[in-house]
Order: structure tokens, then sequence, then C-alpha cells
């Protein structure tokens, strides 16, 4: 099994891309259509699809119901209890089936809650652990617990951009002025080995784990913790994170073979602890101050290893990984599962990451429309482009930042909420 920890810093920095968001009538989908399939969804395809109300509860065995229950609890953004029915069946029912995916989910709500102490004694059922994952669990779990504090309840923030059009935030570590890389595509706040220095931020151990990049390049980094960490008014006390050597952590633009030198990312570890309204155009962020709903309405974004937006064509789910170190959205393979877009075409591309860059072939299609939060959502000329993760659930693209170029978003993890609150025109 592999679970994203680490980097998806991911700039694609050719592509042919038009992109446009509006909530009125849409232009003809032409040949795009549901898919039939040639055979009956299973279970766990349904699931892993998130095709749940194709599954009738009433032919469910027990072992299903109890899988079922514990992927409805991830979905609510309630990781503690998804935690506790993990850890109840796979005790009492050691040989259950599905028990793959439901350490899955238990591996990423211990990661989720910064329970290291808990991931210690999984380590004996991963076999084969590609991002060394129990490596960090063993450093951080030696940590006093991470603290939340906020000093006001809604705070806003400005920002500016790199070259490749990503957002630079203002953070304080350690009381140090620092200006790193917003990126929901990256688990853990990551500190190049410059800025450690320079913040007096020494690595709990030397033993190096491995972050695989989406070019499937592996980098070496450090587990450490940062006194204290902040963005705008939000603070975090002993907030884990990884130092990354400097020459890692440079991403060489093709346009202009000039390297972009990257101080830091402020990950999701840090973001998944307040709501966010991003402005791309007002080069603004409002961060407020998480506030449990009693009844959350309309569920549409969650985390399993990455966090994930549910869109729908038609009554088909259509699952896109939320990833601003994505430069360009862009579908996965998976989706020619569900989708017939009748023509499309290939073409090369260039993807960067850090760590390196590599020439992919591509499909390309001509057009595709989703709605995401009662907004239509049409991509003109979208690419494909591999996960190099497997997750739970079955992903069919990736939302980057050029959506954030036309509308302005929001996303509260803990009520399971992606919004699109305002919509602007090409023109």
């Amino acid at each position: 099994m592999k679970f994203n920890l680490i980097f998806s810093l991911n700039f694609i920095l050719i592509f042919v891309f038009v992109f446009l968001i509006h909530c009125g009538p849409s232009t003809p989908k032409g040949q795009v259509k549901i898919k039939t399939r040639e055979h009956e969804f299973t279970f766990i395809e349904k699931v892993k699809n998130y095709q749940l109300d194709l599954i009738n509860l009433d032919e469910l065995s027990f072992e299903e119901k109890a899988f079922l229950d514990i992927v409805n609890s991830i979905i609510n953004s309630e990781f503690s209890t998804a935690e506790e029915k993990a850890f109840r069946i796979l005790e009492s029912f050691p040989y259950i089936s599905y028990k793959n995916e439901i350490y899955t989910i238990l591996v990423n709500a211990l990661i989720f809650q910064s329970k290291w102490d808990k991931l210690l004694p999984a380590s004996a059922l991963i076999i084969h652990d590609p991002d060394s994952v129990f490596i960090l669990a063993e450093a951080f779990s030696k940590l006093n617990s991470e603290k939340v504090n906020f000093f006001e309840d809604k705070d806003t923030i400005s920002f500016f951009t790199s070259p490749s059009g990503a957002i630079i935030v203002p953070v304080e570590i350690n009381g140090n002025l620092r200006h790193f890389w917003f990126d929901t595509g990256t688990n853990y706040t990551i500190l190049s080995s410059k800025t450690a220095e320079d913040c007096n931020i020494l690595p709990l151990t030397q033993r190096k784990s491995k972050a695989l990049t989406t070019t499937n390049y592996k980098v070496d980094v450090k587990p450490s913790v940062i006194s204290s960490f902040k963005l705008g008014s939000m603070q975090l006390l002993n907030h884990p994170c990884l130092i990354v050597d400097d020459f890692n952590l440079r991403l060489r633009l093709l346009s202009s073979n000039v390297p972009t030198e990257i101080y830091g990312i402020v990950g999701w570890k840090a973001i998944k602890n307040a709501k966010f309204v991003l402005d791309y155009i007002a080069r603004r962020i409002i961060i407020e101050k998480p506030l449990k709903l009693s009844i959350a309405k309309d569920r549409n974004f969650f985390w399993v290893g990455i966090p994930i937006v549910l869109s729908k064509l038609d009554d088909v789910n259509i699952l896109f990984a939320f990833d601003l170190g994505a430069e360009k959205s862009a579908l996965t393979y998976n989706v020619f599962n569900k989708v017939d877009f009748g023509k499309i075409y290939e073409q090369t591309k260039v993807i960067g990451s850090v760590g390196g860059w590599k020439f992919n072939p591509s499909l390309v299609v001509p057009y595709f429309e989703v709605t995401i939060d009662k907004s239509k959502i049409v991509f003109k000329d979208i690419h494909t482009v591999e996960m190099p993760k497997d997750y739970l659930f079955n992903i069919d693209g990736v939302l980057g930042l050029d959506i954030l170029k036309l509308s302005v978003i929001s996303f509260d993890i803990l009520n399971s909420k992606f919004e699109i609150k305002a919509v602007r025109s090409l023109e």
C-alpha cells in the first residue's frame, strides 16, 4: 500500500488548456455521455468510485455494512470515529474482507489526527512502506502534542505569486518572517535546509524518509518540529515539519531555464486546521477559525491521503484531488471508466516538479463539464495525468491552481464543504 504523505508539488509547464467557470447555460456537451458498463459494479467498485447511491443496504453482508460504516465516517471528516470503528472491526474480525481498505482508512485517520504513537504498533501490518511512514511516526511520537491557537476568529492576509502563478504567503517560523508556497497537495509543512538553519530548527533524527513527487522522483526528507508556526491569526505550537535539501526545492521553469527557489511550503497538516476563502484576483486569503456545524449539508469535500472534491456529471460522481501545487487542472485515466468522451486526441506535455521534470504522453479531452457546488465547470482541451499514488477512492481528476483564477473558493474540511463563492467571466 502507498500513502501520499508528503509531496505533490507539480507544476505542469506546457499545457494546451482553456478553463471556464459559469453558472448559466453551457455549450453543448457534444459526444460526452455516461459510459455504459458491460457488467454490474461490484460492491467495492461502487465504494472506490464513490457511487454509494447504487448500493442497496438490504443486500449487504455484515462485512460490507461494517466497511461502509467506516467509509461514511471518513467522508464526513469524523476521523476519530473512523479510527475507533476501524480498530474495533480489525481487532474483532482479523480476517474480515476489505481489510486492506479498512487499514488504509485507519492509517490516514491517525495521520490526520497526528496520533503518531498509535501508528507505531500498526507498522507490523505493513510489509512494504515506500514512504517511510513509520520513520516519521517514530520521530513525531516523541514530541509534545501540537496545539492550535486563533488570535482572531477571522483574519485576512495578502499573498503574491511565483513566476508559475503559485500562491506565496507570509508565515512566521519561530518568530522569523518567511514566505512559503501554499499547497493543498503537499501533506506536511516543508522547510528548505537553509530556512531550517536560519530559524535554528534541527532534524529530530538523522534517519531519512522519502518523498515521492508527481514525476516519481524521490527526495530525502528529515522530520523536525517548529516550536511556533504562524499563518495570519492562526498559530500552531509544536508543529511537525519536514526538512528538504535546498537543491531539491528548486523548480526549474523550462520557459526561462531559471531555477525558482522555494524556502518552504505550507502543507495540508497546517491548512486543515482552518477554514479558508481564497480570492486569487484580489490576492488575499481569509482564514477563519472553523466552527463544527451540527448538520453539515451537501458534503462534498473530504480527505483520505489527499483532499478530494466531489463533483457530478449528471448522476455520476466525479472525484477531483484538490492540489494547488498543480498549475493546471487535469483528468486521470480512471475517468474513462465512467465517461465516454467520444473524440479525444494525444499530445505530449512536460511535467515539472520538485526534484525533476519529464515528458509525458497524454490524452486530451476536448470538452468536459461537471457541477461543483451548484456551479458548472467547463474544461476545454484538458489533459490526462497519471496518479503516482494509490488511494482508497479512485481519483478522476485534479483541480489545480487555474480554478482560482476565475472564482473565489472556500473550503472547510471540518464540515466537509467545498464552495465556489463567486464566479468571474473570462472577459
